[in-house]
This record gives structure tokens, sequence and C-alpha cells, in this order.
């Protein structure tokens, strides 16, 4: 295997802290927050900042994955078109990662226009090394080549939270129906033939704040599930004496009416399908 579980932790690991990054650094919290509509929606940069960020998360992860492991390349799946408008010399560029920083920079500059603050803190970030502590790593790797698997991304899952920021909201028995920690970095291998999966990650990069820093802190899980190996980063939950659902708001009055009697009427409600997972993964 050659270590492809430390390293699908290790991009979650670095996409967690651009998506922080975004969200502690002026220059480009502001471009994150701007709600500009009508004709001054994109007189500061020439795309949705958010997009963008999204973008450039799914292509760190699938450039550094494709580098270590070549087998993979052309087999690493997003939901975002990395396609976006060219101000300076028109028409379209693809948003990726160059060889180096200076370029990564430049290329950058073509979609943000007079943003270079904002585009070089995103390339330091991209083109920095993530060095991973956890030894537990190395003994769960399952016995399955590259050549077999495809990875897909959700590079920020519940983009509406994390735009929306809120790091207010009180949980509800530890499920927070809405806010920052909702909003996740996914990522999963699984057999190219058969779709099973082999491999996932689940990054939190807000989970907490650090007490005296101020600065968010994150966490990971991961999983494998290959043959006769099921390995996980978390210990079996305490079943609960009376069953929970957790679902989305936006779910209509049939569903609700379904799911209601099987626990009771206790339904609780969250956003973004990989924090929804999270909270059955965790016992909640």
């Amino acid at each position: 295997m050659g270590g492809l579980l430390q390293a699908l932790v290790g991009v979650s690991e670095k996409a967690a802290e651009l998506a922080r990054l975004c969200r502690r650094e002026e220059p480009l919290f502001q471009l994150l927050v701007a709600e500009k509509t009508g004709p001054d929606r994109n007189r500061r940069f020439l795309q949705d900042f958010k997009t963008l960020a999204d973008v450039l998360i799914q292509e760190v992860i699938k450039h550094d994955l494709g580098k270590e492991f070549p087998e993979l390349q052309g087999h690493i799946h997003g939901e975002e078109s990395n396609e976006f408008r060219d101000g300076v010399a028109g028409g379209t560029v693809a948003v990726r990662v160059c060889a180096t920083r200076e370029d990564t920079v430049a290329l950058l500059l073509s979609v943000l226009g007079p943003e270079q603050a904002a585009a070089e803190l995103l390339a330091d970030a991209v083109h920095r090394d993530v060095v991973l502590g956890d030894v537990v790593l190395a003994g769960a790797e399952p016995d399955v080549s590259p050549r077999d698997l495809a990875v897909w991304i959700d590079p920020i899952d519940s983009t509406n939270e994390y735009i929306g920021g809120r790091e207010d909201v009180t949980p509800v028995d530890g499920i927070a129906p809405a806010g920052l920690c909702s909003a996740l970095v996914l990522v999963g291998a699984f057999d190219r033939l058969s779709g099973h999966p082999i491999l996932g990650v689940i990054n939190e990069p807000f989970f907490r704040r650090d007490p005296q820093t101020r600065r968010w802190q994150g966490r990971y899980h991961w999983g494998v599930a290959h043959g006769d190996t099921r390995l996980c980063s978390l210990s079996p939950p305490d079943p609960h004496p009376v069953p929970r659902v957790v679902l989305s708001r936006a779910e209509g009055a049939a569903v609700r009416g379904a799911l209601g009697p099987l626990c009771g009427g206790r339904l609780h409600f969250a956003a973004g399908a990989g924090y929804k997972m999270l909270c059955v993964i965790l016992g909640l």
C-alpha cells in the first residue's frame, strides 16, 4: 500500500489548514465573506472566492496524492470544476497546483485580479509540507495496491455553514444544528471496479479553539474496510437506550413523519451530509 492511508490523512490536514487560513487571514476572509450582487458582484475579483477556495483545496489533494502515487493520476475525482475565467488573457484558466510557489501565485492572480496578498497566502499554504505525528496510522494500511483504487473528494462539505461561520451554536444532545463545526473535509478511496469503499477520512477543521491563541484546532478520523480488515481510529460508541435520528431541516413532512415514530419523536437536525454521518459514527 505504501502509506496511502497516511497520505489521505496528510492531504486532509493540509486541506483543513487551507480552510482555516481562509477564515483567519484578513485578505482571504474579506474575499470569502463578500456577498455582492448585481453589477458590483465581481468588482474586486473575477470569480466567486468561496468556489475558488473549494476548488483549490480539491486540486491540492489531487496534486499531492497524484505526485506521491502516480498510479492514482486520472482516478482522483471531486465535485468541483477547476475551470475559471481568466481576467488577464481572457478565456478560461484551470486552477491547479504549479511546480513552484511563484507559478501558483501567478496563476491565482489570473483569477483573483489585484488580490496579491490573498494569492501569496494561498500559494504559501499550498506548497507547505504537512508532517504527521500519528504512529498508529502506519500499522493500519490494508494490503491493496493504489492501482486498484480511485479517490473521491468533497473539499468543504457544508459550504454554506463554512461561509456563515457561526461559532455560537449550542449543541442539542451533542449534535450542533448548524455552524462552523459542521464544515468538514471528506476524502475516500474505493475499489475502481466494484466501487466498494476501502479507506475513509473525515477531517474536522473547526473542532475547537485553542484557549490561549483562540485559533481553531482540528481533528481527524479514519477507517479501513478491506477483506477481513476493519480498523477505525474511533472506539465503538455506547448504544443509546432510545434511538435518535439526525436529518436536514429541509426534509419534508413525509420524511419527518416516517422517521419520528422510530425514535419517539427525538428528531435532531444538522447541516451537511458529512457531519450527519459523523454524528452516527460518534454515537451521537
